[in-house]
């Protein structure tokens, strides 16, 4: 990661999740802690809609992929929270930021990030959570919380 802990990627978003009069230029700044998207939409590649940030916290992230396909890069986030969802276009429940081919490195980087943190995130709240949430309220966890 940078100096200021974040990995920061510029991006694209097509017509194609935005009903197609619209285009998308941004920033995503991805950390242990999360995602800032900060973009700006053009109507028929003219009138600018002014600079909108959506933070992602890393509870609301399931899943970060990069893909490629045929000539196009692109990272791509599957969030939990529709409110969030909806504040960014998105296609099919997930955001989908056309990278350039020389970002791809760093966004390989920051989909590691973040998947190693959301991993680390699942083990301490496994372990913070106590044995009856875990296995439900049986006969068997009530003998051995008993013993």
């Amino acid at each position: 990661m940078s100096r200021a802990n974040y990995i920061s990627i510029a991006f694209k978003i097509d017509g194609s999740q935005t009903g197609g009069f619209k285009t998308v230029d941004g920033m995503a700044k991805i950390s242990r802690a999360g995602v800032v998207v900060e973009f700006e939409a053009k109507i028929f590649g003219i009138m600018k809609t002014g600079i909108k940030e959506v933070r992602i916290p890393l509870k609301e992230i399931e899943e970060v992929r990069v893909g490629r396909k045929f000539f196009r890069h692109s990272l791509e986030i599957w969030l939990n929270n529709f409110r969030t969802l909806s504040e960014i276009p998105n296609k099919d429940g997930r955001i989908i930021l056309q990278i350039s081919k020389e970002d791809r490195p760093r966004a390989e980087q920051a989909a590691r990030v973040l998947q190693t943190a959301r991993s680390e995130t699942d083990a301490l709240e496994f372990l913070r959570t106590p044995v009856i949430r875990l296995f439900g309220d049986d006969e068997e966890t009530k003998e051995t919380e008993n013993e």
